[in-house]
């Protein structure tokens, strides 16, 4: 297990495959109104963009901070991310070389309604996460690169990413502690630092 980054790393690189899996499935059982509901339910009578919802509000253009101001076309634009599942580039990880999980169907069971599609299983060492646990500088940057990751496309082509799908801040929650170096030895007793993929 040695110091316990790659398998929050696992953790966090399957939280967001999941994510994937459940936008597509409410996008394609709920109408834009029960989809702006659950988004951005209402708190004692009223409702409140995140901080993440207003970045994404930014990307599409619109210049709202008002969740009741939207127009039906704004809220389309909002809820629907749309994603082509032929598109789709982020697959689930663990950290073992497990052959007969290199190509697998997802979404078989009865109540996923019929949303099946192949995907794959690779190495966790081998996510994106991995990558940009290795470069970031701080935890501000950390958020910022997780939620640029590229995760799909739109049917009309547009990239998805962690940030359109609302999830960066809980892939931080998850990866909190492994920003940190860990002070380890050698076999020959001499300290040593192992970070991010040893």
């Amino acid at each position: 297990h040695l110091t316990g980054d790659i398998h929050a790393i696992t953790a966090a690189n399957n939280l967001l495959a999941a994510q994937i899996e459940a936008r597509m499935f409410h996008e394609a059982t709920q109408s834009d109104k029960a989809l702006y509901s659950r988004l951005v339910p209402k708190d004692k009578g009223t409702r409140k963009f995140s901080a993440i919802q207003l970045r994404r509000l930014t990307k599409l253009g619109i210049n709202k901070v008002d969740p009741d101001s939207l127009t039906e076309d704004e809220i389309r634009n909002f809820v629907r991310l749309d994603i082509d599942p032929s598109t789709i580039t982020w697959q689930r990880v663990m950290d073992t070389n497990d052959r007969f999980l290199r190509k697998i169907r997802v979404g078989l069971s009865d109540t996923e309604k019929g949303h099946e599609r192949d995907c794959q299983f690779d190495i966790t060492v081998a996510s994106e996460i991995m990558a940009v646990l290795a470069l970031t500088t701080g935890y501000t940057d950390f958020r910022a690169r997780l939620g640029q990751m590229v995760v799909a496309s739109s049917k009309q082509g547009v990239p998805i990413t962690a940030d359109d799908l609302g999830a960066s801040g809980a892939l931080m929650v998850l990866l909190k502690d492994a920003i940190h170096p860990n002070l380890m030895q050698t076999l020959e007793g001499t300290p040593v630092f192992v970070h991010a993929g040893p």
